[in-house]
């Protein structure tokens, strides 16, 4: 198996996707984006990060590498393509990338339950991700992130990966009052706060049973990003 510098072979691609290393597959974004690229007339060049699921067809693929080395390749790339985990969320937005977050599905096997729907949700309405729940919907981001790609560009969060994790555990918290996906919102919170702990390397400090307050359900806005797809698909 080639490591990534093999791979890449001093290539930046333009998309960079990450499915994570969970040992549930996802082949369903790796279908996805081949699909994508195999009809694309001028090919960009793309790296798929494929853990336990398929190797790509039409991008080159590694199956895992360092976080550092992916986050250099977040900050280089036009376009990042994520899993809708929070984990993978926070990296991209941590090196100023709006991601495309494709929240894995628990009816598809891919995961065992509705966190990433819930979490990749919360993050589009804070807009801190644009969310592609459909095939359509992640063409749709492709196109319009290769025609604009600094409106998929954005200020990093917060520079400090602690300090990120910290945040976005806040944000969570804020969002437990949710009605749709309560339980789900809980799963991430508890994965942002093991996330925060575990970059403390303090492993034995990561609360295996702690449970977020009670929060009022807050009002939410609607990030823009999401406009500016809808309108660029129209168009």
């Amino acid at each position: 198996m080639k490591n990534l510098e093999e791979v890449l072979d001093g290539i930046q691609p333009e998309i960079v996707v990450s499915v994570g290393t969970d040992f549930h597959l996802f082949n369903r974004l790796i279908d996805w984006v081949d699909n994508w690229l195999v009809q694309q007339e001028k090919r960009p060049t793309c790296l798929v990060q494929y853990g336990a699921s398929r190797e790509p067809t039409h991008a080159l693929g590694v199956s895992r590498m360092s976080r550092d080395e992916l986050l250099g390749l977040y900050a280089g790339a036009k376009v990042v393509i994520v899993q809708g985990g929070p984990g993978s969320i926070l990296d991209a937005r941590e090196v100023g990338m709006l991601p495309i977050a494709v929240p894995r599905r628990p009816e598809n096997q891919e995961v065992v339950d509705g966190h990433q729907i819930a979490f990749t949700r919360t993050m589009e309405l804070h807009g801190e991700a644009i969310a592609a729940n459909t095939e359509q919907e992640l063409r749709t981001c492709l196109e319009s992130a290769l025609r604009t790609p600094e409106q998929f560009h954005k200020s990093p969060r917060i520079g400090n990966p602690e300090e990120a994790a910290h945040f976005l555990g806040e944000e969570i918290e804020k969002m437990l009052g949710e009605p749709r996906h309560p339980e789900a919102l809980r799963r991430a919170w508890r994965l942002m706060i093991a996330r925060r702990n575990t970059q403390r390397n303090k492993p034995e400090n990561i609360p295996q049973h702690q449970e977020p307050p009670p929060v009022k359900k807050p009002v939410l806005k609607l990030g823009a990003q999401r406009s500016i797809i809808q309108n660029r698909a129209e168009q």
